[in-house]
């Protein structure tokens, strides 16, 4: 709007210059050199007035207040020189005016921007008399861009561009680089004062990189919002968009999410394909494991609980049991806030929140599907209802818990009979998420035999442990370098560890005349079952991951549950 209301009183103010030029040809009142002078030092501040305006927006500064300083202190000027009688004295206070309005806006955007993002410095100044637009700008694609629908996004041009869309063009593809480069499955640019905080997810763990110029974030944010299917001039209200990448001819699904706060605008990327896994043999169940699990994935009917808890990896492995099941030949049917992962010949019902969750499973059992998958069901209604349903059907239910015991006595505890509960019940998992040894830079390393004993292995059956790097690595010249495969951190990928809690007729039987916790455990461990850690360790002999990411893991919901418990 104070762009329009600059170029209005620009034009205006033109116009009646060169209409009092036109009179004094005739009139002889006015000198023609001094409108000519006046024209020269008006539009520049006509020019400047709105690239302030602009640039105010861009370093989040009061755009409003410093619009109606330099549009009211140059009208001013113009005015003030107009009306006084002695020509020289108004040009002076004109120039004065503005001049000072401008360098006061300088001073104050400088105050809130880093070192190389000031004007008017002696480096700025040299940079801009250094050479041409052409060479001091350069456009750099690192990788395809797609809006959300699917168009390419074209880059920008030298000839016919403006240097901040090009500035952000190069801010944004180098974001959305790294973020693929570094295989990070979530990304976030949270405003933080004048700077941006930028973090990753990176197989599971939040890693802090370098933070942004407040002014960078912003110009990403508004140059993604477009792209992604959001209102860039809505700041306030949170959105969601989608856009894809294509990096080596591989194509990468991002969801964008935008909400406002005071400090700024704040952004989070989502990796689908980091994220969800559809693929039962790709998620690290051991063989014994995966051939027990998949024998009763085939049950024509009963209930397989997946459980964990938050972040572990419940909705890969509940996609990956859905898509064992024939979708041409059986009628399958899931239940989630939203789809992570479209599904093919799979309806797939989108509840929104929790509490939809018992009448659209009611609404879908009514059209009597062969498999029902629900990702999270906590409601004793909903329960009930899939307890009733697995008399018929296979039902896959994903619930949040820290065992198998725990999600166990959830289920008896939802459906309120226990009998009902254990007759369809087939089996419980309980999964956590590993992070894998970058198979480049791990180093072997020869156990401590107090650490083997604290965790029942006998030494003679474990000769060598591995670990990420403990030093920095060398190349054969002894220089530094950073692992090209995993980029330094020592991991690359994530790999899952799973209890598995298989239902027998005694265990039913020991359930339903309420046998304790301990009689329960004792009657698995009879049956051979493996706890997680236990199966966890089975991945650290084989050296796919090391034995303090298993400790990171399982202390990490160890100290959760005593808070809860707390």
């Amino acid at each position: 709007m104070l762009e329009c209301i600059f170029s209005a009183a620009g034009q205006g103010h033109v116009m009646t210059l060169a209409a009092t030029a036109a009179g004094s040809s005739s009139g002889g009142y006015f000198s023609l050199a001094k409108i000519i002078v006046m024209l020269v030092l008006v539009i520049p501040w006509l020019y400047f007035a709105p690239l302030a305006h602009k640039d105010a927006i861009k370093v989040r500064a009061n755009a409003e207040l410093w619009g109606v300083l330099i549009l009211g202190g140059g009208m001013l000027g113009i005015f003030l020189w107009l009306l006084l009688p002695f020509y020289v004295v108004g040009l002076l206070i004109y120039v004065v005016l503005t001049t000072t309005l401008f360098f006061s806006y300088a001073v104050y955007r400088n105050g809130r921007v880093p070192q190389e993002a000031k004007i008017l410095t002696r480096e700025h100044i040299k940079k801009l008399m250094g050479g041409s637009r052409g060479a001091q700008l350069q456009i750099n694609t690192k990788l395809r861009v797609y809006e959300r629908s699917t168009n390419v996004v074209l880059a920008p041009t030298l000839e016919g561009s403006e240097p901040s869309e090009i500035e952000a063009y190069n801010l944004t593809q180098e974001l959305l680089y790294d973020i693929v480069w570094r295989r990070a499955s979530e990304a976030q640019l949270s405003p933080t004062g004048e700077q941006t905080r930028v973090r990753y997810i990176i197989d599971g763990v939040v890693t802090e990189c370098e933070p942004l110029a407040l002014y960078q974030s912003e110009m990403m944010v508004q140059y993604l919002k477009p792209i992604g299917g959001m209102d860039a001039a809505e700041s306030r209200r949170p959105q969601a968009g989608r856009i894809s990448v294509d990096l080596a001819e591989k194509p990468i699904d991002i969801e964008l999410a935008t909400r406002g706060t005071t400090g700024g605008q704040q952004m989070s990327f989502r990796v689908v394909q980091e994220v969800v896994q559809t693929n039962l043999d790709r998620l690290g169940m051991p063989e014994d494991v995966l051939q027990h699990i998949r024998q009763l994935n085939k049950a024509p009917n009963g209930v397989i609980l997946v459980s964990g808890p938050k972040g572990s990896g419940i909705t890969s492995t509940l996609y990956s049991l859905v898509r064992e099941h024939d979708a041409f030949m059986k009628q399958i049917a899931s239940l989630e806030p939203k789809a992570a992962v479209d599904l093919e010949n799979i309806t797939q019902h989108g509840y929104g929140e929790p509490e939809k969750l018992t009448g659209e499973l009611a609404s879908a059992l009514r059209r009597d599907p062969d498999v029902v998958m629900v990702d999270r069901c906590e409601d004793p209604k909903a329960l009930q209802l899939l307890q009733e349903a697995a008399m018929q059907k296979t039902v896959l239910l994903g619930l949040r818990s820290s065992d198998s015991f725990s999600a166990l006595a959830k289920w008896v505890r939802g459906v309120g009979h226990a009998g009902a509960a254990m007759e369809v019940l087939l089996c419980i998992t309980n999964q956590r998420l590993l992070r894998k040894l970058c198979p480049t830079c791990r180093e072997g390393y020869n156990p401590n035999p107090q650490l083997l004993a604290k965790i029942n292995l006998p030494s003679q059956q474990v000769q060598q442990f591995y670990r990420p790097p403990s030093g920095p690595l060398t190349d054969e010249k002894g220089r530094p370098y950073t692992c090209p495969t995993c980029q330094g951190s020592g991991y690359f990928g994530r790999t899952a560890t799973f209890e598995l809690l298989e239902v027998t007729d005694e265990l039913r039987e020991m359930v339903v005349h309420k046998a304790s916790v301990s009689q329960v455990k004792a009657a698995c461990r009879k049956n051979k079952m493996l706890y997680l850690q236990e199966q966890g360790l089975r991945d650290v002999i084989k050296g796919i991951t090391s034995v303090e990411e298993l400790v990171r893991v399982t202390h990490q919901t160890s100290r959760k549950n005593r808070k809860k418990k707390a």
